[in-house]
């Protein structure tokens, strides 16, 4: 089993995972916070991106009201 299936199957459960992968939960709770920051991260950086283009789209319509 992979650490994907087995959070997918337990979710942040280090006991459980640390059982269906075979490592000791210390081990099983580093890997679910790295997956978690790993989210937390792709979140933010999506969360950017949107802003990014929302203020392009004031500014294009802005620069076309400009010259309408």
């Amino acid at each position: 089993m992979t650490f994907a299936e087995a959070f997918a199957l337990h979710g942040p459960d280090t006991i459980a995972i640390g059982k269906a992968l075979g490592i000791p939960e210390h081990e099983a709770d580093r890997l679910i916070n790295r997956r978690m920051d790993e989210r937390a991260q792709r979140r933010a950086h999506w969360k950017r991106t949107k802003a990014g283009l929302a203020e392009i789209r004031r500014q294009t319509q802005e620069w076309g009201n400009d010259h309408a």
